[in-house]
């Protein structure tokens, strides 16, 4: 004979069995990567055309380290990565069905798409890592919105004044713009509320990074006005071994010189006078004066 609590077992056993195929159903009727940018980079897209106009990309920045300032060269070397977001009609995907309201790609994706073509204008050296691999995200919001991030390596310049050295502080530059798009075709602007993030605490064995400050203005070219993007970084230097090694041989070859002179000016003072055994005022006062 059945017991009431087997059947309702039974029921919710059926039932969940369901309610997983639904799911799983519903799952494979989903449109995954592939499909969608396969969708979206059909060939109506044109990836010279700009989304619209103008198109407004916002910016930030994650500094991971800083490996060296030079006062000869008069530059420092900084790893950091850049992020650009902006919105692309074309790449809308809500209506797709997708499995995933973001979708992720590496560079290879990113050359079919459109983009600012943004790039460090006074940088002396810069270059995307490529260890293992080609460094470069992209990610791609059902809402046309994209996301790209690039792991880079530079060098930049820096403002020396050694007026008060050792006790200086050095401000160094980076300035982003768009290489191609003037501010009727890109507008761009710090990502607010956190432009700059530091990833760790930036310190260095003669210099400490103390504060970093933004700024964004209009710059006129021949071909029109351009946003420009400047992060300044202030270090400070550390002084402590230059006053060491500075002020130790200094000193050392004052003392020393001082007490060849006091040795030479007792000896010429007790040669003239009669040589007994006990301590005279004049042997106090030279001894003393030694210590």
């Amino acid at each position: 004979m059945s017991h009431p609590g087997w059947v309702m077992v039974s029921f919710l056993t059926e039932l969940l069995s369901q309610s997983s195929k639904g799911i799983a159903q519903s799952m494979d009727s989903c449109a995954n990567d592939t499909e969608i940018i396969n969708a979206l980079l059909k060939d109506s897209y044109n990836k010279h055309y700009i989304p619209s106009h103008p198109t407004h990309v916002r910016v930030d920045m994650w500094v991971q380290e800083v490996t060296s300032v030079s006062e000869l060269t008069q530059d420092f070397e900084i790893d950091l990565y850049i992020n650009e977001f902006w919105e692309d009609p074309a790449l809308v995907y809500e209506d797709m069905n997708p499995c995933k309201r973001n979708i992720s790609f590496d560079d290879k994706v990113l050359q079919r798409l459109w983009i600012p073509n943004t790039c460090f204008i006074n940088s002396k050296n810069a270059a995307i890592h490529e260890s293992p691999f080609r460094n470069v995200f992209l990610m791609v919001f059902s809402n046309g919105t994209l996301w790209t991030n690039y792991r880079m390596k530079l060098t930049g310049p820096c403002d020396m004044k050694l007026k008060r050295f050792p006790f200086d502080k050095q401000k160094c530059y980076l300035t982003f713009e768009s290489f191609n798009y003037n501010t009727g075709e890109v507008r761009m602007s710090w990502n607010q509320p956190y432009p700059v993030i530091l990833l760790k605490r930036i310190e260095l064995p003669d210099f400490k990074l103390v504060n970093f400050s933004v700024i964004a203005v209009e710059q006129m070219y021949p071909a029109g006005w351009w946003d420009e993007l400047t992060v300044a970084f202030v270090f400070q230097r550390r002084y402590g071994w230059y006053v060491l090694q500075g002020a130790i041989p200094a000193r050392t070859m004052l003392g020393v010189n001082s007490l060849l002179a006091m040795t030479f000016q007792f000896g010429n003072i007790i040669r003239n006078l009669p040589r007994v055994s006990y301590v005279k005022a004049i042997d106090v006062w030279m001894l003393s004066g030694m210590l």
